[in-house]
């Protein structure tokens, strides 16, 4: 095939995943959305509210390694085909929820729809893209995904207002079918695997903690990020509601932190890819850090705009992380990524009920300084990026001198 050819089929696959992520993740916001109406309708404390934010964590904790790991099996485009139909199906349902069991069986239904589309589109990204521009291909693919959550609110809400809760599972299906029919008909195929050839003490279970083991440091990063927007996003509605205000304000504020978080992975891919991947991670975590601290603390306009820029910071480096993943295990794309980001993600929610107590036991303000606090910690793990960064390029340095480049 022609290089041209090449770059056109990878342009359309990048274009695809791209447009995949955002029909998948715009019902990614409905749950902390229609949180305040369930804990109303149900009559729910925040802790038994965010007890479906750590049944989603499970799910992604545990599910996306596994699918992850089924995806490097195979070449076929089927999980990134199911998941986004069953995530909008089960977000669709959340508000209709007419007990709290049910409400965990639509949330359970969206979070396997969640876990079942990312490990092969993130695998998927690293297989149409070079690895030259691999941040930068992240963060597209990335801002697929944070524009439709920034947009998930607003569209959630409007759904509701204007359809109602009975017709909200059959327009979200639309746009989904739109998405299968492209996916049938122009996404390339995906390159074999590499997993067949492995030896049988390196697959299965095995091969998952081998993984994690490998991309241990960045997703330590990806779990204290992760955590914290995880937090931002469920504890900002509540915090709105308790002051009176409405569905649509609720709205309006996660789309400008979600708008802001769209955009810095796009600036924070394309700066790492062209200088160090571990210094912009540092320098995204300490300061963005040091912005939710007060913005906790404040109130009003000042306290969201702190809140918008510390989150942009902090999202900036969710395509770096999921670069170096692949970087560090090249032959096993899916499986890296489901850990750095599907299986970091989950944990994240898994820490959202302890803030949930302490949210109900000390107020939101408190919950939200801790959230603010938690960047700082992921420092130690960003310099353990960094020692391996630089052994790296002293590797490829001492080939350069013997006249060969390292593979």
């Amino acid at each position: 095939m022609k290089t041209g050819d090449l770059k056109a089929n990878a342009h359309k696959g990048l274009a695809i995943l791209t447009m995949g992520h955002f029909i998948n993740d715009i019902h990614a916001a409905f749950l902390v959305t229609f949180t305040p109406i369930l804990m109303m309708k149900l009559g729910l404390s925040i802790t038994q509210a965010s007890m479906l934010t750590f049944l989603s964590g499970i799910i992604n904790s545990f599910l996306q390694p596994l699918l992850g790991y089924a995806s490097d099996q195979t070449s076929r485009p089927l999980m990134i085909l199911v998941g986004p139909i069953l995530a909008a199906l089960g977000a669709s349902l959340i508000p209709s929820s007419p007990s709290y069991a049910l409400a965990f069986f639509f949330v359970g239904l969206w979070a396997i729809g969640s876990a079942t589309f990312h490990p092969q589109g993130q695998g998927s990204v690293g297989h149409v893209s070079s690895s030259r521009n691999l941040s930068f291909s992240f963060s597209i693919f990335s801002m697929g995904g944070i524009l439709a959550s920034a947009l998930s609110p607003l569209y959630g809400a409007y759904l509701y207002q204007r359809l109602g809760e009975a017709f909200m599972p059959i327009a979200t299906s639309l746009p989904v079918l739109l998405y299968a029919v492209l996916v049938f008909k122009f996404f390339p195929s995906i390159p074999s695997k590499e997993t067949s050839r492995r030896s049988d003490n390196t697959k299965g279970l095995k091969f998952i903690l081998h993984s994690i083991k490998i991309t241990f440091a960045p997703l330590c990063v990806a779990v204290i990020r992760d955590t914290s927007i995880q937090g931002i996003q469920f504890f900002m509605p509540i915090a709105i509601a308790i002051k009176g205000g409405t569905i649509g304000d609720v709205g309006k504020v996660l789309f400008i932190i979600m708008i802001a978080r769209s955009i810095s992975p796009l600036i924070g891919g394309y700066i790492a890819d062209r200088t160090s991947k571990s210094m912009i991670i540092f320098l995204c975590m300490s300061l963005g850090g040091a912005l939710l601290i007060p913005a906790a603390l404040l109130k009003g306009v000042i306290s969201i705009l702190l809140f918008t820029l510390g989150a942009a910071l902090i999202e900036a480096t969710t395509p770096i992380t999921g670069a170096i993943s692949q970087e560090w295990m090249p032959e096993s794309r899916a499986m890296a990524s489901s850990i750095v980001m599907g299986f970091a993600w989950g944990l994240g929610s898994l820490l959202i009920p302890p803030l949930g107590i302490i949210g109900d036991h000390l107020g939101i303000t408190w919950a939200l300084a801790v959230i603010g606090a938690l960047p700082i910690l992921s420092l130690y793990f960003v310099a353990v990026i960094r020692k391996k960064e630089k052994a790296a390029v002293s590797t490829e340095l001492q080939g350069d001198d013997q006249g060969t480049l390292p593979k």
